[in-house]
């Protein structure tokens, strides 16, 4: 059976960035590239992971399909677009043929409550065809 990481993220450490990574997480400021996760995967018996965005911009969903054609244990890509924009179809369609987009995700603890189905008319839960 294939053991993948599910859930994990890249980054190149700016704290202007990643603003959220306070002093209780200062492990974490530095850069995180698939040159550190691999040799960890490898150890603990995995076999890929999955790499999820940390700022929503659609400059990192391209930066990590990017990193994911080169890395081939990457075997998927959770990407943001802004789900608010009136523009959202058109920014999932520049993704759409990229077998490594697995999932779009917006970080929604700082919005206001059902601002992203009001804006956008998508009800909770759907997906755009």
């Amino acid at each position: 059976m294939m053991r993948i990481d599910a859930h994990q993220h890249f980054w190149v450490y700016d704290q202007r960035e990643y603003a959220w990574i306070d002093d209780s997480m200062a492990s974490l400021r530095r850069d995180f590239l698939p040159n550190d996760l691999k040799p960890e995967l490898e150890r603990n018996g995995f076999q890929g992971s999955v790499v999820v965005q940390a700022r929503q911009t659609l400059e990192e969903t391209r930066w990590l399909l990017e990193l994911a054609t080169d890395a081939l244990f990457i075997l998927g890509v959770v990407g943001w677009v802004d789900l608010r924009s009136p523009d959202v179809r058109s920014q999932l369609e520049a993704f759409a043929g990229n077998p490594k987009l697995v999932g779009i995700r917006h970080i929604a603890q700082s919005e206001p409550k059902r601002s992203i189905p009001a804006a956008t008319g998508i009800p909770p839960g759907h997906f755009l065809a």
